[in-house]
């Protein structure tokens, strides 16, 4: 693809820009690097630098996306020596882009793509869910923001065809069904209560529950 948007600009990129994929890259698809580089002969170069994330950018039509976004700012850097962001010399740009590749969509300011993930932390209380790439999250510490829920952890697998393919939720056991129920009203119960004082009251709760439903009913 930089080939053919040499070949369809009358300014050249130069054919030695590095496009390099980048793991760390995690909340975005892709970045353009821009710097001036001092030559012997006191004068400046300017070049340009293109990291893909390879978290991100998982199919061809990612790839082309993203990479013509960042071009379009190399070119802004390198050719209009301009400095500035997604402003109208960037979607200057853009519209070349497009002119010259009318089957890609419109180039937008930012990349919003659903960043797949190989790990999901789920929260048992109201499901609000949360993303990792690696088991970053320590369960045992760590409680939803919402509800101050605990959190599950569930692994997306892929198929055969490299797609997602999430796992299936556990049924949630007794304890996590009354703790989804009840836990609401123990917070209120005391001003100022902490998560993990809230989940000593439910855990007292439930086992006087499981008591209470082990006695026998006495017959006349």
């Amino acid at each position: 693809m930089l080939k053919s948007i040499r070949e369809r600009n009358t300014a050249v990129l130069p054919a030695d820009l590095p496009i390099i994929w980048n793991n760390r890259l995690r909340k975005t698809a892709g970045y353009c690097y821009n710097r001036r580089i001092k030559s012997s002969d006191g004068s400046f170069v300017r070049s340009s630098r293109v990291e893909l994330s390879s978290k991100i950018v998982d199919n061809s039509a990612r790839l082309r996306d993203t990479l013509v976004h960042e071009l379009c700012h190399a070119a802004t850097w390198i050719i209009s020596e301009v400095t500035g962001g997604h402003g109208p010399t960037w979607k200057r740009w853009t519209y070349r882009a497009m002119e010259a590749f009318p089957e890609i969509p419109p180039i937008s300011r930012c990349h919003n793509y659903d960043i797949e993930t190989k790990y999901k932390y789920k929260c048992s209380g109201c499901n609000y869910s949360i993303g990792r790439h690696s088991k970053s999250l320590d369960v045992e510490r760590k409680v939803c923001g919402i509800c101050c829920g605990k959190f599950e952890l569930f692994v997306n697998k892929k198929n055969d065809k490299g797609k997602p393919m999430p796992s299936t939720p556990r049924t949630p056991n007794a304890f996590a069904l009354f703790v989804k129920e009840n836990y609401g009203s123990a917070k209120k119960s005391k001003e100022n209560l902490k998560h993990k004082d809230v989940m000593k009251i439910l855990s007292e709760q439930f086992a006087a529950t499981k008591i209470s439903n082990a006695i026998p009913e006495e017959r006349d």
